[in-house]
């Protein structure tokens, strides 16, 4: 029984081991940054995208704003991993899946404060 125990475990590590190298090579990335509001991590981007947009981001009002090429949410899952990560902080995401909605929600895989 322990020996079983044993060999679930080893399995699940090199399962998620495998999955972080994988999703280095392999996944799609983007570049943008992140806006935390009311409890919700959005990504945004844009080719002139200023502090100043980024600190009037209203999640009332983005969809009809022109200032953003995209605004996504990231998935809740994801959480977690964001510790060191605050609104405003450009970033590069690596992402599994975009899932179609509006706005959309990104599944991501790891991200990396840049």
């Amino acid at each position: 029984m322990v020996l079983l125990l044993l060999f679930l475990v080893i399995l699940y590590f090199l399962g998620n081991v495998s999955q972080l190298l994988s999703s280095k090579g392999n996944s799609e990335s983007e570049i943008g940054y992140i806006v935390i509001h009311k409890g919700t991590a959005y990504f945004i981007q844009g080719k002139d995208v200023q502090q100043l947009d980024i600190e009037s981001f209203s999640s009332d009002n983005f969809m009809y704003s022109n200032q953003f090429e995209s605004v996504s949410i990231l998935n809740n899952d994801f959480k977690p991993s964001m510790k060191d990560i605050k609104s405003g902080d450009k970033v590069r995401i690596w992402y599994s899946e975009i899932l179609e909605s509006n706005p959309a929600k990104i599944k991501v895989i790891r991200i990396e404060k840049l």
